[in-house]
Formats: C-alpha cells, sequence, structure tokens
C-alpha cells in the first residue's frame, strides 16, 4: 500500500502544458484582446452531470476559463475582455481567441480530498485559435493546444499533520483541486503561449516574458 502511495507521488503531477500547432507572423502587439467562448461540441466529458445539470455546466466550463483568461492577461500581458458571440467588427489592432475543449474528465473527488497525489484526478484539455482582426480575421495565426490536469497535492488521509483541523482543510481542499483549478492553470498556460509570442517579437521586455510549458510526446521542455 505504501509503495502504491509513492507511486503515485512520483508519476502524477498538477500541471498543464502546451502542444505546439501552427504560427504565422502577424504585424503589431495588440491594444486589446478578445476571448470568445470555447466550443463544447465535441468535448468527450467524464463527469456526473447529464441532461440540464450538463449543459449548466458547459456554460459555467466556457465562463469560467473566457473570465479566467481575460483577467490573466490583462494583469500580465495587455487588456483583454470576455465577449458573447456577436461578430467582432471594425476593431483595430485587436486579437480574438476562440476554441474549443476537447477533453472534461471530472476524476473523483472523494479519491483526490483522502488521498491525493493523482489519486481520482481530472484532466482538461482544449484547442486555440488565435486571429488577428486587423490584417486576416477569417484566418487563425496561431493554433496550439493544452493539455493537463490536478495531481501532486496530498489528500487529507496522506498529509503529514495529525491536527483535526488541518486534515478536515486538507480535505476540503483536495476536493476543491479539481476542473476550477485546471481551468485556471490553463488561462495561465495560454497567458504564457501569448507572451512567448510577443516576446519573440520583440514586443515585450524578459520582465514580462513567460516561458510557456511546451510538451512533445510524454515529455515537457
Amino acid at each position: 500500500m505504501v509503495s502504491l502511495f509513492l507511486t503515485l507521488a512520483l508519476v502524477s503531477c498538477a500541471s498543464v502544458s502546451v502542444e505546439d500547432g501552427t504560427e504565422r507572423t502577424t504585424q503589431n502587439k495588440p491594444e486589446i484582446i478578445y476571448i470568445a467562448d470555447f466550443s463544447t461540441a465535441h468535448v468527450d466529458f467524464k463527469v456526473d452531470r447529464k441532461g440540464p445539470e450538463l449543459d449548466e455546466f458547459k456554460k459555467n466550463l466556457q465562463l469560467m476559463l473566457k473570465t479566467a483568461m481575460a483577467a490573466d492577461l490583462t494583469d500580465r500581458l495587455v487588456p483583454a475582455a470576455a465577449v458573447g458571440k456577436g461578430k467582432q467588427s471594425g476593431l483595430k489592432n485587436a486579437w480574438l481567441v476562440r476554441g474549443e475543449f476537447t477533453t472534461v474528465e471530472q476524476g473523483s473527488r472523494l479519491l483526490r480530498s483522502a488521498l491525493g497525489f493523482g489519486a481520482g484526478q481530472t484532466k482538461v484539455e482544449t484547442r486555440v485559435e488565435v486571429y488577428d482582426l486587423a490584417q486576416n480575421p477569417g484566418t487563425p495565426f496561431l493554433t496550439f493546444s493544452t493539455t493537463g490536469g490536478s495531481g501532486s497535492e496530498p489528500g487529507a488521509l496522506l498529509a503529514f499533520t495529525t491536527d483535526p483541523l488541518e486534515l478536515a482543510i486538507g480535505g476540503v481542499s483536495g476536493v476543491a483541486h479539481g476542473l476550477s483549478e485546471d481551468t485556471s492553470r490553463t488561462a495561465r498556460e495560454i497567458t504564457a503561449e501569448f507572451s512567448d509570442y510577443m516576446y519573440k517579437r520583440g514586443w515585450i521586455s524578459q520582465d514580462q516574458w513567460i516561458k510557456p510549458k511546451h510538451q512533445r510526446g510524454n515529455d515537457m521542455w
């Protein structure tokens, strides 16, 4: 049993990485970035919801990602705003981000809260497309994918403490480390990929550069 726990601790991680797609040159650093809802039409959903509850879950997931992206981009790179389904027109020097969720796995809340270290882990994968609305709004100049999920934090049963309050907090924390945190990590990694694109073109300083976690095959670098 102990060896199983150690194995879980070694092989699991709480991280999101980027898988390369396509990249073309666009002229200018954007003055603003707009984020549209990511599609859920072709998602492999593995969650404990069906019917109307699943529909509501999808809407909340879309809102959570674009809100997190807008906040993170604004805080770290350029102003950004979440937008609805309406077509953006007449905008100069603006980017539009669209995409889709491809995999959403809820995992086991009980295992995450009790064991941690990857047991019952969640997973969120997306495809991202970025458009320059001033130059070629019909064709993305940047595409990539993100993949990752929860994992390495210990749960309540494995926490190195005997304090009942700390054990209780650890259990609640384990439950919370699910899809919402995966979505936040995804937003941060998308920001990092934008930062890398801008840094390579001299639009931002090295202090603003955020190195993305790139994945090739099963390795991150």
